[in-house]
């Protein structure tokens, strides 16, 4: 086996292995919720959400793809990479699709920067897929730190020290972004900042709808608070598809507002049913995306064989 095929061996075997961090992660948060409030609030999750909501997923999460991808176009036009807001969109929705059924979610965007696929126009110059995933990382980035702002001014007022903490990580987010947001200018900036927000306010909107419809005890006033905690303990890539410490972050908020804390579960796991449902679209994406690329690589296999078959062989 050469160099390069163990460090790709290698590569693989620590991917699978965070994988399954992730999983694990996921796993001992959900045991622990569990046998802190028992089944109830995980069952309660899918028996109360009402059919009226699901359209309205539908369109707050398109919201949320379109905003990104529209940030994404922003960043990505300063490193020379050129890409239309209809493809943009199909490969933001298809990435929100991957992130929500795989670990870590990250997988999505990690594609979205590596596909060579002819709708995206890069300049010469340089290394394209470094500045493919440089425009991906900032935007993504950006995000983060929009998500971890709102929660850390948030949690000033109910548990300053984790707010000033949440404040760190949009601030780290932010410098770490900088390296790649240095092109832009200032109007490119503000415009990232404002989609950036407007994309979580998209998905606190939706967080809030989940709160009316399945803890309606739970008072629409904390609704943007709340919100605010969960989004960004969806946002630390710890658990698979964000499922594990989002429910966590929403007991804690929960009870930090005054709230059972199980309502919290309830209403996390009912949001991350929704956002996950909004995703769909994804995944007729990538289908249409694949199988056009699966043929192609039966017929050039085809023909590879062919090429190899003794003449006298019949072709059949």
């Amino acid at each position: 086996m050469s160099l390069d095929q163990r460090s790709a061996t290698s590569r693989r075997g620590h991917t699978l292995l965070f994988a399954l961090l992730q999983v694990a992660i996921t796993v001992a948060i959900f045991s622990f919720l569990a046998s802190q409030w028992g089944m109830t609030p995980f069952m309660d999750a899918f028996r109360l959400l009402p059919l009226w909501i699901f359209p309205a997923a539908a369109l707050l999460g398109g919201v949320g793809v379109l905003t990104q991808a529209l940030r994404w176009r922003v960043i990505a036009r300063h490193h020379q990479i050129s890409i239309g807001v209809g493809p943009a969109v199909a490969r933001c929705w298809q990435a929100a699709f991957l992130n929500g059924v795989l670990p870590g979610g990250l997988a999505g965007d990690a594609l979205r920067a590596a596909d060579d696929s002819s709708d995206a126009a890069v300049d010469a110059g340089g290394s394209a897929l470094r500045r493919a995933f440089a425009a991906m990382a900032a935007e993504r980035l950006m995000g983060t730190a929009v998500a971890f702002t709102a929660a850390g001014l948030t949690l000033l007022v109910l548990a300053p020290l984790p707010g000033i903490a949440a404040l760190g990580v949009a601030t780290v987010a932010v410098l770490v972004a900088w390296r790649w947001l240095k092109p832009l200018s200032g109007a490119d900036i503000l415009q990232v900042v404002l989609l950036s927000a407007t994309g979580w306010a998209a998905f606190a909107s939706l967080f809030g709808l989940t709160i009316l419809a399945v803890t309606p005890t739970v008072s629409l006033a904390w609704a943007p608070g709340l919100a605010a905690v969960a989004i960004a303990g969806m946002s630390v890539p710890l658990g698979f598809g964000g499922w594990g410490p989002r429910e966590a972050a929403a007991a804690w908020a929960f009870s930090l507002a005054g709230f059972a804390p199980h309502l919290g579960v309830t209403a996390s796991i009912s949001y991350g049913l929704l956002a996950l449902a909004s995703t769909l679209p994804g995944a007729v994406i990538l289908a249409l995306r694949l199988l056009p690329r699966l043929e192609r690589a039966r017929r050039v296999n085809q023909a590879r064989h062919g090429q190899h078959r003794d003449p006298i062989e019949p072709a059949f």
